[in-house]
């Protein structure tokens, strides 16, 4: 009989069966609804940061697909084409001679998605005057500038007038309305030459809507979803960094403390205590107002105050277990010390780490947010959701709170189910709070 039959065979026999510690885990987990609810919301979280630049409907950060003139939208608006845009050259010729004048168009400085004609313009001479013409601008039917958005007359010979139209303050520019300019008289100055030139600019065509921005955007005409899901990958991805490199750190160092004893353990600990006196924020601050920003300085602070708590928790652990036998029989055999440390003493002060480390990400997120928000994080380059947050807080009160706030409740939600994540692995993880 096989070795698997007879353990078959003994566990009908007791009628038990034995549940691994990871499934007993799991299912007190599943027990708790609201854990596993803030569960489904941190896998959400970790995979659109995950998949942020397959998901997100613009990249923020890409200079080529932003436009400043989109900056500020209120959440659902929607981003349109531009425009076709078409430039035509008007000469007029032999204007005090000639009692038929000639006029001539040419296209000048025109876009590739259009052609001279888009959009047609005819001039006549007045019927009072041969200083007065009749200029009429239409749009070709179905042609790329039909219908017609905005008509401007440019550079004018000085001292032209119109019969319709708006006159620039500034520039020597006419804005006319598509509808007036169907026909409109232009009033040449007796004093002009006997060449005249100016400048027809039309934009028209149908506007398609390229993407809608569910969430507004900011004062730089970046889409607020897009830069959400960038920001979640960026202080996800530092704070899991910086945890991992700091429970490395303060555990290996926490179970060498606690297995050597003596002058190794006084030293450790006095490292500790040195470092846990200090308030938090202002270590990292003090660091970073040295290294400078980016992300690796911000992990190096992060990590520098983190590893004292995990060398704390991981040396209270393994003074209990170095008492047991398990660990004494391992000393008996010959075993070398880092053998016994990390094969033997590590595995059972793992529940501990891990239940601390999952709220200590909580942590992690919140020191890096808090580090961008005042200036001294990432930098604009890698944004966070930290330095999004700081990004709008000019303009809380100017009428675009959801710059600041949209950023802050992601912020929130993200720290909040990783909490509860948390506490519930400690109370399955730590006996004494088992219910």
């Amino acid at each position: 009989m096989s070795a698997q039959n007879k353990s078959e065979v003994g566990s009908m026999a007791s009628g038990t069966e034995t549940i691994s510690p990871f499934r007993d885990v799991r299912q007190q987990f599943f027990k708790s609804p609201v854990a596993v609810a803030a569960l489904c919301v941190l896998l959400t979280i970790v995979i659109i940061a995950i998949t942020a630049p397959l998901i997100s409907p613009q990249d923020p950060y890409d200079l080529r697909v932003i436009d400043i003139k989109d900056g500020r939208l209120k959440p659902g608006s929607p981003k349109l084409s531009k425009l076709a845009t078409l430039s035509l050259k008007v000469s007029l010729a032999g204007l005090k001679d000639s009692s038929v004048p000639k006029a001539s168009v040419t296209p000048t400085g025109r876009s590739s998605d259009t052609s001279p004609d888009a959009a047609t313009i005819v001039l006549e001479p007045h019927a009072d005057s041969s200083y007065h013409w009749i200029v009429r601008v239409t749009p070709t039917p179905n042609g790329n500038l039909d219908p017609l958005k905005t008509v401007n007359l440019e550079r004018l010979p000085r001292g032209s007038t119109l019969s319709v139209g708006k006159k620039d303050k500034f520039r020597n520019i006419w804005r006319v309305s598509p509808d007036d300019a169907r026909e409109l008289i232009l009033i040449l100055p007796k004093t002009s030459a006997d060449v005249g030139q100016f400048r027809v600019a039309m934009t028209g065509g149908p506007q398609k809507k390229l993407i809608t921005y569910w969430l507004g955007t900011d004062d730089q005409g970046r889409d607020m979803l897009s830069g959400i899901f960038y920001g979640l990958r960026i202080s996800l991805s530092v704070a899991l960094s910086s945890v991992v490199i700091a429970l490395t750190i303060g555990t290996i160092l926490g179970l060498c403390a606690a297995y050597y004893g003596g002058r190794t353990d006084t030293l450790i600990m006095r490292l500790v205590d040195l470092q846990l006196s200090f308030p938090t924020i202002l270590i990292a601050l003090i660091l970073l107002a040295i290294l400078g920003k980016g992300v690796f300085n911000v992990m190096l602070a992060l990590v520098i105050v983190q590893w004292a708590l995990y060398a704390r928790t991981a040396r209270g652990v393994a003074l209990t277990e170095r008492r047991k036998e398990y660990v004494e029989s391992a000393q008996c055999l010959g075993l070398s010390a880092p053998r016994v440390i990390l094969a033997h003493i590590l595995p059972n002060c793992l529940p501990s780490l891990i239940v601390i480390a999952t709220l200590e990400v909580a942590g992690a997120i919140s020191l890096e947010a808090t580090l961008s928000f005042l200036g001294l994080g990432l930098p604009i380059t890698k944004p966070s959701l930290g330095l999004l947050i700081a990004n709008g807080f000019d303009y809380l009160l100017s009428g675009y709170p959801w710059i600041s706030i949209l950023p802050g409740i992601a912020l929130l939600i993200t720290v909040f189910a990783i909490n509860l994540v948390g506490d519930r692995l400690r109370d399955i993880l730590n006996p004494r709070l088992r219910r």
